[in-house]
């Protein structure tokens, strides 16, 4: 789907100039824009940033929100997933690499990964090639933690398996925390991805990222997120008998 957007329409007129030891080559800064996706937050386009295959996060305006606070909220927002991509990077998780930002219009460019989603192949694979994947992703959510650091929408379909490795995408969600629930969040979102779409495969993915997540920070920490993990869904599920005792009575 082409797109024509006012805030990119600029950089899709530009060039840049890349200096070669022998020639100088002019190509434009962004070309090829194609819409991938609209959600609540933000719009994502697959493009060619200065040649490179690349994405394009772009925070677009709420009407329904005050401007100010609008525009604080994006800035703020891009600002923060760009420096958790970044720290992510230096721990070692395979994350798309910030490629350009500005805050001022809310848009963040990213590297392109190449690959398929975890949520479409996690069924097709090998189940030891499954096992390790979930060690990694696992191993990736402890080190996350491990530094503060929660995902925010930890599902399959937010795991990329590549042809060089296991990645993790979409960190607009993402914060920096130090609450052990905020961490069992985390693996509750993801417990729940794997229950609601790979129910086939649902004991050896959970074993697999546990196995992967004991890894990093040991059988305790673990053992202890795991009961948060426990308690938020016994939560959920009294709110849910609560709310159908309320409908039968109504």
């Amino acid at each position: 789907m082409e797109v024509d957007l006012p805030q990119l329409k600029k950089w899709l007129d530009e060039d840049v100039v890349i200096l070669f030891a022998d020639r100088n080559e002019k190509i434009p800064l962004i070309s090829d824009l194609k819409l991938l996706s609209m959600g609540a937050e933000a719009y994502i386009f697959k493009a060619r940033f200065m040649g490179v295959e690349a994405v394009v996060k772009w925070r677009f305006p709420k009407n329904y929100i005050p401007e100010e606070l609008d525009e604080k909220m994006r800035r703020s927002r891009t600002k923060l997933e760009t420096k958790i991509l970044w720290k992510a990077l230096s721990l070692g998780i395979k994350v798309p690499t910030p490629l350009f930002i500005d805050l001022d219009a809310g848009i963040l460019i990213m590297s392109f990964i190449k690959g398929e989603s975890l949520r479409d192949v996690a069924e097709k694979i090998d189940k030891d090639v499954l096992c390790q994947v979930m060690k990694t992703v696992g191993s990736y959510a402890a080190t996350l933690h491990l530094n503060g650091i929660t995902h925010g929408d930890l599902t399959t379909s937010n795991v990329i398996v590549a042809k060089d490795g296991v990645y993790l995408i979409d960190f607009g969600l993402a914060s920096f925390t130090k609450r052990c629930e905020d961490m069992a969040i985390d693996l509750h979102i993801f417990f729940r991805s794997i229950e609601s779409t790979h129910y086939r495969i649902e004991d050896v993915a959970k074993r697999c990222f546990i196995d992967g997540y004991k890894q990093v920070v040991g059988d305790s920490k673990t053992e202890t997120l795991i009961r948060a993990v426990d308690s938020i869904r016994l939560r959920g599920r009294y709110i849910a008998a609560r709310k159908l005792r309320t409908e039968w009575v109504g």
